[in-house]
């Protein structure tokens, strides 16, 4: 016999499966109840400071700025423009205070030596790659960590001036070093006292070529020598290094058939702004310093020389990159705001690259910026860039200025000269 209920069970068993129904509503989100007490509207999240330093003027950041307070309302970034002349020194001090920025800009070379006052993000090394050049995981993503990314890579480039290359005959600018030095020989004039009053190539001394030193190392990596080795230590004292550092010398050398350049004569790059030299090995930064010096002058920009018949090409980097500081109590907001910067998705990185006029690090823009007139080439080197690892790069810069130094001067030999720079770098 079928089970009957009264009245009164059938009102009950509807009330408890109208109360089921609705929770189940409740838990799906559909009506307001369990799921929407998660959610936190922008007026109840906490209130988050950024303190942001960098080079750049203020409007260089302002619409990255913008645009990110806007879709985190809670967030508010202030942003400090560093004299970059004592910025370590200031960085150094203001963080041991606990009074530094929660967002900071680091040299590419800086994580062995100030890794513990920066707080990491966590990146694969794949997705790394697939949106930055090489340099980057290579020089900032230690331990499988991720220490900063660069807005921008800037590269040596040749720099010639054209009016000077077309009175010679020269077609095109040299693509080899063998071509460099034939080159410069044409294009370097003398008195009859054997003065220099027209240089082909700023090239071979220290004090008056600003990136000497960038210069030498690049030559002993296009010659496949080893800056250091595995465990940091110098390894340049070698035949190949001897050879690279004696091939930049003989230019400034007056016994050398391949004197073309002076140590006394003024710096490389007001030379070059007044007419004077025929080719300059520099950075992107140097153009517009030039269009200062000279905005008439008639030059262009061509890739680096590079060894006769070598198949892989390299180039020398030299850049910064956004940081988050240890000291940070924000630093997952910090980190949030920079992959907002760089993100080749929104327009804040192109805002930047455009007001800035620096050459890109993010893959996806540089088949775009190929096509620039001035930037094109920085741009396509920042994919074969290359740098070396430093524990204290200051103290190894002044070690390997010096050493130049010492054999222009006549005080030392090429291989003493060599030696001691790679016990000093080793110490």
């Amino acid at each position: 016999m079928p089970q009957t209920f009264t009245k009164s069970q059938k009102i009950i068993f509807l009330v408890i499966g109208i109360i089921v129904f609705l929770f189940i509503l409740m838990i799906l989100g559909i009506l307001p109840g369990l799921k929407s007490t998660s959610k936190k509207s922008a007026s109840q999240l906490p209130k988050i400071t950024l303190e942001f330093w960098g080079f750049d003027d203020e409007e260089a950041f302002k619409s990255a700025i913008d645009s990110y307070t806007a879709s985190y309302p809670n967030v508010s970034i202030n942003y400090h423009q560093i004299n970059q002349d004592n910025y370590e020194n200031q960085l150094i001090d203001s963080l041991a205070s606990q009074k530094g920025p929660d967002i900071l800009m680091i040299k590419h070379n800086w994580v062995y030596k100030h890794g513990n006052k920066l707080y990491p993000t966590d990146i694969s090394l794949r997705d790394l790659k697939l949106s930055f050049v090489d340099v980057v995981a290579d020089d900032l993503y230690v331990n499988n960590k991720l220490w900063g990314l660069p807005l921008w890579v800037d590269t040596l480039a040749l720099y010639y001036n054209k009016d000077l290359f077309n009175s010679a005959g020269i077609v095109q600018p040299p693509q080899t070093w063998d071509e460099f030095l034939k080159d410069a020989q044409l294009l370097t004039k003398k008195n009859q006292s054997g003065e220099i009053i027209q240089s082909g190539a700023a090239f071979g001394a220290v004090k008056n070529i600003t990136n000497a030193v960038d210069i030498i190392l690049l030559l002993m990596m296009q010659n496949n020598q080893e800056i250091v080795d595995e465990n940091s230590r110098g390894a340049f004292d070698t035949d190949k290094g001897s050879d690279a550092l004696n091939f930049y010398l003989s230019f400034s050398n007056p016994a050398s058939p391949n004197y073309c350049w002076g140590n006394s004569l003024a710096d490389a790059l007001e030379l070059f702004g007044q007419g004077k030299v025929a080719m300059m090995i520099d950075y992107s930064s140097a153009i517009k310093k030039i269009e200062q010096l000279n905005p008439y002058l008639n030059y262009a920009i061509a890739f680096l020389p590079q060894v006769k018949d070598s198949t892989i090409k390299k180039n020398y980097a030299d850049y910064w990159a956004l940081a988050v500081s240890a000291i940070s109590k924000h630093p997952k907001d910090a980190w949030n705001f920079i992959h907002f910067l760089v993100d080749n998705q929104n327009n804040s990185l192109i805002n930047y690259l455009n007001y800035t006029s620096r050459p890109t690090a993010n893959r996806v823009f540089i088949q775009t910026c190929k096509t620039d007139e001035k930037l094109g080439v920085f741009c396509e080197q920042a994919l074969t860039a290359k740098t070396w690892l430093q524990l204290n790069p200051e103290k190894n810069y002044q070690i390997l200025k010096n050493m130049l130094e010492s054999i222009i001067s006549g005080q030392s030999s090429v291989s003493t000269a060599l030696n001691q720079a790679a016990q000093l770098i080793n110490q």
